[in-house]
């Protein structure tokens, strides 16, 4: 399968990056979980939006990020924001330590517009089974049923397979439910105020994401050279190549626009120049948090060990069934269109690029200077060969060393695309372009430039194409165990709108489960509602 290049036209800082206006409308920002204990690995799944009034917002990306006790983010998600609303998850990494963490919610401006209403969050617990946490004789047990004589339910212990039949509160509007495990082991519980949790939040440019993701790097140092040339090229199923310039305090902003799924990133500086200056900022906000906020201990005692090995189950199994995403490509906007394609296949096949391009590829020439091999493109517009090497890539990696590149062997390259004309990339000119696709998109086997960084940094979440049927039992001809932690919730695109009761099938996993209900009085005034009920 052929992978395209793209080679992004970003026009100095033409995103914006700026102070929005009373006009533009402050971004509030909320979300949902439908349970908060959860093993490594496993996806935490998100409903969010973020809205500008009672609109939604301009913002095209929500991010949702992990942050342990130490004040440092573990995990981050970037999900697609579709009429300010979401619909996706965080995954977890499988080596974090068993502890309660702070998931928290934002766009990229909301923190700094507002911090009570642009930057949300709670506790999750995450439990790794090869890093426990502390054990204790006896866990103190906390109960957690308020309205319990407004949810009625057909019976409070069931066993696997039963029909459990919910009857809802009346003269409410119910906006959600959730029924998933209880987590015993959480004491806080609910959304954290950002005035509860933070003592600062470090001020930062505004950075409107009004078309996609937009990459922020960091040159540091006492002198910031202005006029050098930086690239970054991301990758994945596509290949896009990105350039700026850092301004005088040495940040630089490239905006991935219509590129969205990528796996990493690797990030160049001109003619292979040293990064031991450069990085990569993170979108997530720089909070310090107040000295009386305090992390839950997460401890666990002897009795607890039959429940984890029943949760256990639901974070290894849960993934067969839900990880359905949309697999359609986005259109990006592309400037680099090739005038000539050669498909490799078709031709002999040599050992050496200088061999291919001196045998079949008329377009350009291969020269010796100085004992190194160069190249040279056909300038088809002057009637004239260009002076110095042309822009040289594969899959969108910029590559400076000619040399190495002529004596590299291409058997895993697919197709070179030629340009023969000059290149303005940015305010940047280029003779010629000289662009080679490998099959897997993983630059044929070329090495990454010795000065290069690679890091992964993944692009905007996959959108989740269908979400009906995820935390649904197993149909009965399917030899799976039900052993779902989460059984009922009404976030779930497309799902059906709650009515008075709700019927749900008691799966295999043992143990106690809550019912999550958040309704709207007559008066506008938010209620809450939780019941538990046992599964043995």
């Amino acid at each position: 399968m052929s992978h395209k290049i793209f080679v992004f036209l970003f026009l100095g800082l033409g995103f914006c990056q700026t102070s929005l206006g009373q006009d533009n409308g402050v971004e509030k920002v909320d979300f949902s979980i439908p349970k908060t204990i959860y093993f490594g690995g496993e996806r935490v799944w998100i409903a969010s939006q973020a809205m500008q009034s009672d609109i939604p917002a301009e913002s095209k990306i929500i991010y949702a990020e992990l942050v342990n006790r130490y004040n440092e983010a573990v995990a981050i998600a970037k999900m697609p924001l579709e009429e300010g609303k979401s619909f996706n998850f965080l995954q977890l990494p499988i080596n974090l330590p068993s502890d309660n963490y702070l998931l928290r919610v934002f766009t990229r401006i909301s923190p700094y517009q507002d911090l009570e209403e642009g930057l949300v969050q709670q506790f999750i617990t995450v439990f790794n089974r090869n890093v426990p946490p502390t054990v204790v004789p006896e866990r103190k047990n906390t109960v957690r049923t308020q309205g319990f004589g407004e949810v009625i339910l057909s019976s409070e212990i069931n066993t696997s397979g039963d029909k459990l039949k919910i009857e809802l509160p009346t003269g409410v509007e119910i906006n959600e439910v959730s029924i998933a495990a209880e987590n015993p082991f959480l004491t806080d519980r609910g959304m954290i105020s950002s005035a509860r949790a933070y003592e600062s939040i470090q001020q930062h440019t505004l950075i409107p994401e009004l078309f996609g993701h937009v990459i922020e790097a960091k040159v540091e140092g006492a002198s910031v050279d202005t006029t050098k040339l930086y690239y970054l090229s991301l990758h994945g199923e596509k290949s896009a190549l990105f350039t700026d310039r850092p301004n005088a305090a040495g940040s630089m902003f490239f905006d991935a626009g219509g590129m969205k799924n990528w796996k990493f990133l690797v990030a160049q500086a001109s003619n292979n120049g040293s990064l031991l200056d450069f990085g990569i900022v993170s979108p997530g906000p720089v909070t310090g948090f107040k000295s009386d906020f305090v992390f839950p201990q997460l401890e666990i005692s002897p009795a607890d060990q039959g429940l984890l090995q029943e949760l256990l189950k639901g974070g290894q199994v849960e993934g067969y069934f839900v990880n359905e995403f949309e697999a359609s490509l986005f259109p990006v906007v592309t400037g680099f269109t090739e005038d000539r394609t050669y498909l490799l296949d078709d031709y002999t096949r040599f050992e050496t690029v200088a061999t291919v391009i001196k045998e079949y590829v008329p377009e350009i020439s291969v020269r010796n200077i100085k004992k190194k091999k160069e190249f040279r493109a056909l300038d088809e517009a002057m009637d004239a060969g260009f002076s110095s090497n042309p822009l040289m890539l594969i899959d969108a990696l910029p590559v400076f060393d000619s040399d190495l590149l002529a004596g590299f062997d291409p058997k895993s390259f697919e197709k070179l695309e030629i340009l023969t004309r000059t290149f303005y990339l940015n305010e940047e000119k280029f003779p010629g372009v000289m662009s080679f696709s490998s099959y897997k998109n993983d630059f044929g086997g070329f090495p990454i430039p010795s000065n290069g960084i690679y890091l992964d940094y993944e692009g905007i979440q996959p959108k989740v194409a269908s979400a009906v049927s995820l935390f649904d039992a197993p149909h009965p001809g399917r030899e799976i165990m039900d052993w779902r932690t989460v059984l009922y919730w009404s976030e779930i695109p497309e799902a059906s709108p709650v009515g008075n009761s709700i019927e749900i099938q008691v799966p295999d996993l043992k143990g106690e489960y809550l019912i999550t209900i958040r309704a709207k009085t007559q008066g506008g005034e938010s209620k809450k509602y939780l019941r538990t009920f046992i599964v043995k």
